[in-house]
């Protein structure tokens, strides 16, 4: 039970950006169509699932310690790398698109995957699941985009708030909890 609720988190996790950047995109009236953001998870889903496989394959070679510990460092690192980034941001593009292009969107979700690059092969260092952490991310993902895009048309009369920390903190909370395990 404890591993579902740690992949569950971890797919929360992954796919904050996705939302925050959907959110982004519907604030500032930006149509995001079904099907670039479906092949943007996919690019995105793809590239985790080659890094969990690739964590999942040093884990053989490295004993049990040592991919904990390097695992919970890499989460740490990106989490603390997502709270800094929060602080130190540059102001946005004000540039308003009409709609999401498909160049745009697959830039996008390769920008969106550098980081699950890091998590994924550090996740894939300490636990198993790989299959249903990339499916879960790539259903999760089209739904936190979605409801991004969604709220952020709703609330595109209101303050913007930032909820990239968010992702920061939960990436940390993950990493902490591989070393309270050993």
């Amino acid at each position: 039970m404890a591993t579902i609720i740690k992949e569950i988190l971890l797919i929360f996790v992954l796919t904050t950006d996705s939302f925050v950047v959907s959110f982004a995109y519907g604030m500032r009236k930006v149509k995001m169509p079904f099907k670039i953001v479906a092949g943007m998870n996919i690019i995105m889903s793809g590239l985790l699932g080659i890094s969990l496989l690739t964590g999942s394959f040093l884990s053989d070679f490295l004993p049990k310690d040592v991919t904990t510990c390097l695992g919970a460092i890499l989460l740490i690192g990106i989490g603390l790398y997502r709270i800094l980034s929060f602080f130190f941001q540059k102001e946005e593009n004000k540039e308003i698109y009409q709609e999401l292009t498909a160049a745009e969107g697959f830039t996008l979700a390769f920008l969106l995957s550098l980081d699950s690059l890091a998590v994924g092969v550090g996740t894939g260092l300490v636990q198993s699941g790989q299959l249903f952490l990339a499916a879960g991310t790539f259903i999760c993902g089209i739904l936190m985009m979605e409801l991004g895009w969604r709220l952020g048309c709703v609330f595109r009369n209101t303050t913007q708030k930032d909820l990239s920390w968010v992702s920061g903190v939960c990436l940390l909370l993950l990493a902490m909890s591989f070393l309270w395990k050993r």
